[in-house]
């Protein structure tokens, strides 16, 4: 009588365990998908400011020359940054974020890259992530604002970058902690 009775105890804690576990897998599946669109919203705006960066360079083709960009920029630069240099690290979030790259994100962006990605229709509400976050570009285009303008642009640049990171790391963690569900007995 006592032995049917583990046995009952313990069929009824593996069946908890079992539906925990698929609950936990849901939320996680959930969370994923959530990020994935977040970081589709983030390509997205990635992709309207290399169209901005294309609209300001031929409205004002005489921008300067690129130097060598610094390692450490400042967060506000002095000096106007250039278009090219703009492009440069804009070209650099590409490729972290595409499939070769440090950023990339499995099942994420699709083979043929970027271009691609912004192609799927962004989920409801994605659309919005970031407008509490980061100010319209176009209030820093005023007159004579072309300083601004690049520091606001390159400000754009870098927040994204830190999302897409923090992004991908959360996911990389979700990716595992799924295996490790996956694995349990």
């Amino acid at each position: 009588r006592e032995r049917e009775e583990q046995i009952h105890a313990l069929a009824e804690r593996s069946a908890r365990e079992h539906q925990d576990g698929e609950r936990a897998l849901r939320e996680a599946r959930s969370v994923r998908a959530e990020h994935r669109d977040r970081l589709q919203a983030l390509q997205e705006q990635l992709e309207q400011l290399r169209q901005q960066e294309q609209r300001l360079h031929q409205a004002n083709p005489c921008f300067p020359s690129p130097g060598r960009p610094r390692r450490e920029p400042e967060p506000f630069p002095t000096e106007r940054l250039s278009l090219a240099r703009q492009r440069e690290q804009l070209q650099q979030l590409r490729d972290e974020l595409s499939p070769g790259g440090t950023g990339t994100l499995l099942g994420t962006v699709p083979v043929n890259g970027l271009s691609s990605a912004l192609a799927a229709p962004v989920a409801p509400g994605a659309q919005g992530l970031l407008a509490g976050f980061l100010p319209p570009v176009g209030m820093f285009l005023g007159d004579g604002g072309d300083r601004l303008a690049s520091a606001a642009l390159y400000g754009h640049l870098l927040l994204l970058k830190h999302r897409a990171q923090m992004d991908h790391d959360f996911l990389e963690n979700e990716r595992i902690f799924l295996e490790s569900l996956k694995k349990r007995p």
